[in-house]
């Protein structure tokens, strides 16, 4: 056989296997995954800043010119004030579970030190920079107004002025000014957010394409029967194994970053490790659920592309939170990991362990629940099945009268 002939043979070789059904149909998953992220991506993102970036205020100022500065940063269209405060409250908490993207905090005194030009005044921002995206325009937005209600307050003054010292002529040209925190990766660290992020995908990505063909090699070696009769929680503890090991990868990952990068973590490290575990049975459910009928491992593998990658992109490793749609941030937490991001920038970089990061582990152990619940139902369904069909073939069986 010379080359050419070889190499249509195999060209054709792997046709047959893409078509036969017994490996990963590549010939229309190609197609699919190409049509369906173009179409439906650009659905899902709406636009590359952050309109409406959800802010707290911290207002001790509480009078008539706080207020109306409130007003006005609200009615921009890159900032939304979704929380005032009038009294001292702990910033972190704010930022938990991405419901604000930052913290305004105004001095006491504010209004009074604006009119008399004693002094300038500087408020402060709290910028979540867990996602360095997410705060480039709010901040420039806060500046810009600033700037302008300067402009407001000194005109009148500057006009009137006669012979001023030139610390009263800085107070009035500038009686406002904004001074800016970066909260959880001053340094703009890669490693606190791409490089960590990464490893959990592909963690995950892993974990997934392995439980993925539990049932497709179950099937082909003829074993499946026979593991239903085991029971419903035979198939949870096949997961453990490679829970298991997911959860010590992330470790020795995170152990490795910590101490020889520059990942910071500041939260408390076993409830962190349980969010892992939970993590890797979530992903691991959602395999088993999703290929329970596949008759070979390579049909089952098909099925990553629904559930790993999409958490990736909406979990806010790749983008800022407020890129996206408000309807896809409602219905994002069908993903494990939008989960474990979340979990990531609370507990591992903001620090957070308080009854608010508990409440949200709390709802994700109701998703695993009915996660559970859905693995339970396919068992069932196929235990049905089996039971059946193995009725049928013995009322079919029958005995020939004897001719004799």
């Amino acid at each position: 056989m010379n080359t050419i002939n070889a190499m249509k043979m195999a060209f054709c070789e792997e046709i047959e296997v893409m078509r036969s059904g017994h490996s990963m149909p590549y010939h229309k998953l190609s197609l699919m995954v190409s049509l369906v992220t173009a179409i439906v991506f650009s659905i899902l993102l709406q636009h590359q800043v952050v309109f409406d970036g959800h802010i707290a205020v911290i207002d001790l100022d509480s009078s008539s010119y706080s207020r109306e500065l409130i007003q006005k940063l609200d009615a921009s269209s890159y900032i939304e004030i979704i929380e005032v405060y009038r009294n001292p409250v702990n910033v972190s908490a704010l930022l938990m579970h991405d419901r604000n993207i930052g913290v305004l905090y105004i001095p006491k005194n504010l209004e009074k030190n604006l009119m008399n030009g004693q002094r300038s005044m500087k408020l402060g921002y709290y910028a979540d920079y867990t996602n360095s995206a997410q705060n480039g325009v709010a901040i420039e937005t806060l500046n810009e107004i600033i700037s302008e209600q300067n402009a407001t307050v000194a005109a009148p003054k500057i006009a009137a002025m006669g012979s001023l010292s030139g610390d009263a002529t800085a107070n009035m040209l500038s009686p406002m000014s904004l001074g800016i925190r970066r909260l959880s990766d001053p340094v703009y660290s890669s490693t606190n957010a791409f490089v960590i992020a990464i490893t959990i995908f592909f963690s995950s990505l892993y974990l997934g394409l392995s439980t993925l063909m539990i049932t497709g090699r179950i099937n082909v070696t003829g074993q499946f029967e026979r593991c239903l009769k085991m029971g419903v929680a035979s198939w949870f503890a096949r997961l453990m194994p490679y829970v298991f090991f997911y959860a010590t990868g992330l470790c020795v990952a995170f152990c490795v970053l910590i101490n020889f990068g520059q990942l910071r973590f500041e939260g408390n490290w076993l409830f962190y490790l349980l969010t892992i575990i939970t993590t890797g049975m979530c992903i691991g459910m959602i395999a088993l659920i999703l290929s329970w009928n596949s008759s070979n491992p390579g049909s089952g593998a098909g099925f990553m592309i629904l559930f790993v990658p999409p958490g990736f992109i909406l979990g806010g490793s790749t983008m800022a939170i407020p890129f996206l749609t408000d309807w896809v941030k409602a219905i994002s937490d069908i993903w494990p990991l939008v989960w474990q991001y979340s979990f990531l920038r609370d507990i591992a970089q903001r620090g957070e362990f308080q009854l608010g990061v508990v409440g949200v582990y709390g709802c994700y152990l109701v998703y695993a629940s009915i996660l559970a619940l859905v693995l339970i139902w396919r068992w069932h369904g196929s235990m049905k099945k089996m039971q059946i069909r193995q009725a049928g073939d013995v009322d079919a069986l029958h005995f020939e009268p004897n001719k004799n």
